[in-house]
This record gives C-alpha cells, sequence and structure tokens, in this order.
C-alpha cells in the first residue's frame, strides 16, 4: 500500500492547502533576493503536486510528463519574479473558485483561500508591479504578516471529503477574468486620473459591481423584455441554424406516414447538409453505410443504438457549435427511431390482424368438426333406425356445407368478410336442428321476427355452448339451457348451465384476452367479444355462481 495514498491525502485535503498557499506567500514576502525563497518554491510545488485536484494521485508520470514538469518548476524557480508570481496566483485563483462551492466547512476553506489570493493580488503585488503607492510602509507590512498567517487557519480546519468534487473551470476563468479587470483597471484610473492607487481601486470596483448588478437585472425577463439568459440559449440554440426550422422540419418529413425510416433519414440529412458551415456527412444505418458532400479534418461524431453519424465541418467544431450538432443530430435520431417503431407497430398490426382471423377460422373450423363427429356418432350408432338417420343427414348436411363454405370464403380473402344476415326465427331453427340430440333445452318467446348478423351469432354461441359441454364431460347431470327473447327491436339471448362456477381471476378477465386452457375459455370468448364489438353486440358473463352459470348476448335491432 503506497505511503500517501489518496484516501489518505484527502483527510488533509484544508492543510495541504493552508501550508501550500503559505509558503507561496513567504517567498513572495521573502523576495527572490533572498535564497532561502527558493526553499519555500520548492516546497510550495510538492504541497501544490499533492493537493491539485485535477490528476488523480495514484497517477503515475512517464518520463516525458515528468521532464515538463520538472521543467516548469526550475524555470519558474529560476527566474522567479512577481510578473511570473501573478501568472501563477491567477491559476491558482481559477482552481480554487472553481471548487468554492463546495458543502459545509469546504465552502468556508476555500472562501478563506480566495480572499487571501486575491488581497494578496489587489494590495500586494499590484501596485508594487506598477510602483504606485498603495498602503503605507508599516500598514503593508502589517497587511503582509496578516495574509501569511490567515492560510495557517486551515490547518485547523478538518477535512470532510465525502465524493470527489469537480471543478468549474468556467466558473473559475470568470473570476480570474474579473480579478485582471479589478487590477488594471484601477492601474489605468491611477496613471489617467492622478488619484492614489487605493481610491482607483474602490471606483473600479464600484464600476464592476454596477456593471454586474445591471447585467443580473437584465439577465432575467422582465417588463417586457427577453431577458439575456433567453438570448444566450438562442444563440446556443441557434448557433448553426435556426433550430426551430430544424424542429418544423423534421416534424414535416415524419407526418408523411408513407415515408419509410431511410428515406425519412435521406431526406431529413439532404436538408441539413444544406447549411453552410457542414461539409459532409457519413451515416451507417441497419448494416448499410450512406455519405453525402465531402470529408474534412474537423468533424465530430453522434453514436446511437440505430444509428451511426459522421459530420464533416469546414472549419474547426468549437465548444458551443459542438453542443448544437449534438442537439440537432440527438433529435434527428429520436425520430428516426420513432419512424422505426411505427414501422414495426404497423408489422405487428399486420400479424396481429392476421393471427386474429386465423383464429377466428380455426374455431369455425373446429366447430364444424364438432357437429360432424356428433353426425358421425348418431350415423354409427347401431341402434339408430335407418329412417331417422337419413332425416339427420338431410337436416344437417346442407347446414355444415354451407357453413364450411362461409369460412372458406373468409379464408380466401379476410379483408372482405361480411357479416350474413339472417331472420332470428330461421337462424334459431336451425340452431336447434344443428343441436338435435344433445340434450340442450331450447326455450324462445320470439314476438318479432328481425335480421341479425347469422354468422356472428352462430359464432358466439357455439363457442358458449361447446365451454358448456366441455363441463358436462367432468359432470354428466350438468344441464345446459339457451333462451331467445325478442321483442320491440331487442334480441336477448342466453346460455345457462348448472355446472361450477367460474374461477373469478378468470372470470375478470374471460373477454378481454387471450386464456390458456384445455376445457374451454380460452381465445374463442376473447374473439367472440371482438366480434359482437364489431357488430355493437353486448356480450357478458351475466350470472356467475355455483350451479348457475350464465352468458347473456344483448342487440338492439335498428331496422
Amino acid at each position: 500500500m503506497p505511503l500517501l495514498s489518496a484516501k489518505k491525502l484527502s483527510n488533509y485535503e484544508h492543510q495541504l492547502l493552508g501550508l501550500m498557499l503559505f509558503s507561496l506567500l513567504m517567498a513572495i514576502f521573502i523576495g527572490s533576493e533572498n535564497t532561502l525563497s527558493y526553499s519555500f518554491l520548492i516546497t510550495h510545488f510538492g504541497l501544490f503536486l499533492l493537493w491539485q485536484p485535477i490528476l488523480k494521485q495514484e497517477q503515475s508520470f512517464n518520463w516525458l510528463n515528468l521532464g515538463l514538469l520538472a521543467g516548469f518548476v526550475l524555470t519558474f524557480i529560476i527566474w522567479f519574479n512577481l510578473w511570473l508570481s501573478v501568472f501563477w496566483m491567477l491559476l491558482l485563483l481559477s482552481l480554487l473558485t472553481g471548487r468554492v462551492f463546495a458543502r459545509g466547512i469546504g465552502r468556508a476553506a476555500y472562501g478563506l483561500a480566495v480572499v487571501v489570493l486575491f488581497l494578496e493580488l489587489v494590495l500586494i503585488i499590484n501596485p508594487t508591479l506598477f510602483n504606485l503607492s498603495g498602503l503605507s510602509k508599516n500598514l503593508k507590512v502589517l497587511t503582509e504578516l496578516v495574509l501569511l498567517c490567515l492560510p495557517l487557519f486551515l490547518v485547523f480546519i478538518p477535512s470532510r471529503k465525502i465524493q470527489p468534487s469537480h471543478i468549474d473551470f468556467i466558473r473559475g476563468f470568470s473570476i480570474v477574468i474579473l480579478t485582471l479587470f479589478l487590477c488594471m483597471g484601477s492601474v489605468l484610473t491611477t496613471f489617467t486620473s492622478k488619484i492614489p492607487y487605493l481610491q482607483s481601486l474602490v471606483i473600479t470596483i464600484l464600476i464592476a459591481a454596477l456593471f454586474l448588478y445591471a447585467t443580473a437585472i437584465l439577465w432575467r425577463p422582465r417588463a417586457g423584455f427577453s431577458g439575456f439568459a433567453q438570448l444566450w440559449e438562442r444563440y446556443l440554440l441557434n448557433i448553426g441554424g435556426p433550430f426551430e426550422e430544424w424542429l418544423s422540419r423534421l416534424a414535416a418529413i415524419e407526418a408523411n406516414t408513407d415515408i419509410k425510416p431511410e428515406n425519412f433519414l435521406q431526406a431529413s440529412i439532404n436538408h441539413l447538409i444544406a447549411r453552410s458551415w457542414i461539409s459532409g456527412i457519413y451515416w451507417h444505418e441497419n448494416n448499410h453505410s450512406h455519405s453525402s458532400g465531402n470529408k474534412t479534418p474537423h468533424f465530430t461524431v453522434f453514436t446511437d443504438d440505430k444509428l451511426n453519424i459522421t459530420l464533416y465541418a469546414h472549419s474547426p467544431i468549437g465548444p458551443a457549435l459542438l453542443l448544437h450538432t449534438k442537439l440537432l443530430l440527438g433529435v434527428l435520431s429520436f425520430y428516426y427511431k420513432a419512424k422505426l417503431q411505427e414501422q414495426q407497430l404497423i408489422k405487428q398490426a399486420h400479424l396481429r390482424a392476421i393471427y386474429e382471423t386465423g383464429s377466428k377460422l380455426t374455431h369455425d373450423v373446429k366447430n364444424i368438426l364438432q357437429s360432424t363427429q356428433t353426425m358421425t356418432q348418431i350415423v354409427l350408432d347401431k341402434d339408430t333406425r335407418l329412417e331417422d338417420v337419413q332425416i339427420i343427414l338431410q337436416q344437417q348436411l346442407p347446414l355444415l356445407t354451407q357453413r364450411l363454405k362461409a369460412t372458406i370464403d373468409k379464408l380466401s380473402d379476410p379483408t372482405q368478410e361480411q357479416s350474413k344476415t339472417s331472420s332470428i326465427s330461421t337462424w334459431w331453427n336451425q340452431l336447434k336442428v344443428r343441436y338435435n340430440r344433445r340434450n340442450i333445452d331450447f326455450i324462445d318467446k320470439l314476438e318479432c321476427d328481425l335480421n341479425i348478423p347469422a354468422d356472428v351469432y352462430d359464432s358466439i354461441i357455439e363457442n358458449l355452448l361447446e365451454n358448456a359441454r366441455s363441463k358436462r364431460i367432468l359432470d354428466p347431470n350438468i344441464e345446459i339451457i339457451v333462451r331467445l327473447e325478442c321483442r320491440d327491436n331487442h334480441v336477448r339471448l342466453t346460455v345457462l348451465d348448472t355446472g361450477k362456477a367460474i374461477a373469478e381471476q378468470i372470470a375478470a378477465i374471460i373477454f378481454t384476452t387471450p386464456l390458456d386452457s384445455e376445457n374451454g375459455f380460452g381465445i374463442g370468448l376473447y374473439q367472440c367479444q371482438q366480434q359482437a364489438k364489431r357488430h355493437n353486440i353486448e356480450l357478458e358473463l351475466y350470472e356467475n355462481a355455483e350451479r348457475h352459470v350464465c352468458f347473456k348476448l344483448e342487440q338492439q335491432v335498428t331496422c
């Protein structure tokens, strides 16, 4: 384990910072004429390498990095003077102010360090560089001694580093620019107005404060003015071209539902490459590569799970333009993936239509097969008389032939499926003939004779009856009763069985989704519900009690 690990150094962050500033200020206080200052400078750079927040403390240096670092330190030590001190202190000020907004006691520690460096620059070093009369000699010495002692207070501030903090270089750079403005402004005011340096410094500070106050007022929208904040954001959005125009163009292309994703992408890129600062675009989608325009040394890459785009510019892409480019390509990728998803949904809808059509016709064929099997059992029964067999065949075969032909017609062209209408009395008589000798009680009360979609009624009633007959296999004593009522243009059909009640969890979703079942209540009732909805028919589980399970079908027929 290394002697100075990152964890151990983080426990002494404020102590390292205080000693680092103390050694630098002591070297400046002693002056370059005294060789003791070089010892403090060497100590300062050593402490800086242990404290610095940019590189990890565990990071290893190669020989090139060590050579550059040693050259920088030796140059600073050999040619040590106030001008180099100003440059180095401004660099430290940018690092410190980039972390001054830490939480808790760390904020106070870095705030104290920033104040010390700032006062050293504006009160001690700046007037000395330009031979200006700042503080009196005694007051200057006292101020320097106070500034030397202040960093030592950091030694007694405990370090509580919870997580690594990042440096806000933009804020640090802004503080450095403001400090330079105060220093140069006060010097310029002194030379031009022939007033003492301290008065010039106060005047410059007041001017800077008024400027910042006015900027803060104008930054937010007020009194009909949009504010500098919105102007700045609009500038970032529109630096490479109007962002609103790009969104409108993409939305217009995406609105064409017939356009394919690859064609949408091609049309969008043709519009994007028309911008003056773009030289060419290369993109890779769906295992295909495309390019438009010319390649240049200045490019940026946008990578997504569905799309890879390389954008080439005529000139180097700056940070603001890079942000704008990422935003443009991100919006393009969003719309492109939306078109892909739309195409996938269309395919799924098509497959679902095929699935539902096939499932419905499968149940129709199954019902026809069950009717055929029942009729075959009757024919093969040795106790059945030949006359009865002939009557059954004459009654059932034409109906089976008709239903089989209708099913084949649906299968050949499901998009042209039309419901076959029939009078309710005719349909009811045919139903009783089909289920003759199956121990099913049919009760009717017909006060009117309306036209109904016969194939829809057939599909629904056959599924309900087959489910009831499946329950009868397990309990032969179950009774099945079919009741039909028709009056005042209102049809009501119920199928009741005296078997066990349907489980509550199944009854709650029996019409809403296909169910896995080996003895009924599976996909058949789901398909029946879909058919019923398309023809404005109400189908529901009317009663679900032990020995009393009833399904109800109701329809208001318009003449």
